[in-house]
């Protein structure tokens, strides 16, 4: 769960506070026409030095307001599911959940942008237009994991995510497969565990 929490992309510009409120509200209103997403995505992570350190494919849910299902089928099997008050990282391999409460999870993530209507958390993170159709976003606050994201769009929605985490790894995503504003079952977000497997709740 950390570790896709962890990376985001790192965007140096320079606007005038007019402009960047806005491109925050630029992004607000693309992401808010987003009530429902789900892709399959591949993934890949490189070091400080540009090297590939980890790759992953997989599938995206997410539905407005803050819920989203992350599932990695390879290399190892995993689901990450934001049910709207919890996160639950499932791990086949290992058979173990991790739980955290949601406010915790993504305390200080740009991520969370992506499913939040809250106007109050979008206040939390500055945002900038990198270049047409790509956006930059950081959380104000320091201490957190991940410096920036940036988010691309194309002609049809959202297409590119790349993250950049506190310890210099780049997360470059690319969605196929996509499918805007379709029905999502609730079932996407609720957390099946299997009764064998160990749960580490760390919810206050």
């Amino acid at each position: 769960m950390k570790a896709f929490f962890s990376r985001a992309l790192l965007t140096l510009s320079f606007f005038s506070v007019p402009a960047l409120a806005d491109d925050a509200e630029a992004l607000k209103t693309r992401l808010a026409a987003l009530e429902s997403f789900k892709a399959a995505f591949t993934q890949s992570v490189t070091d400080e030095k540009g090297e590939v350190v980890h790759q992953a494919t997989g599938n995206l849910t997410m539905a407005r307001p803050d819920k989203l299902r992350w599932e990695t089928l390879t290399p190892d099997e995993t689901v990450l599911i934001a049910d709207g008050s919890a996160v639950w990282h499932i791990d086949d391999w290992v058979e173990q959940v991790t739980v955290m409460a949601q406010n915790q999870a993504i305390d200080n993530n740009p991520i969370v942008l992506l499913t939040s209507n809250d106007d109050a958390i979008w206040q939390q993170y500055t945002i900038h237009a990198t270049q047409a159709n790509t956006f930059s976003v950081s959380a104000k606050a320091e201490g957190g994991q991940i410096r920036s994201l940036s988010l691309s769009f194309d002609d049809q929605g959202l297409a590119h995510l790349v993250m950049l985490d506190s310890q210099g790894q780049q997360s470059a995503i690319d969605f196929s497969q996509r499918e805007f504003n379709t029905p999502v079952f609730p079932s996407a977000f609720i957390a099946d565990v299997p009764e064998s497997f160990m749960v580490d709740d760390q919810r206050p």
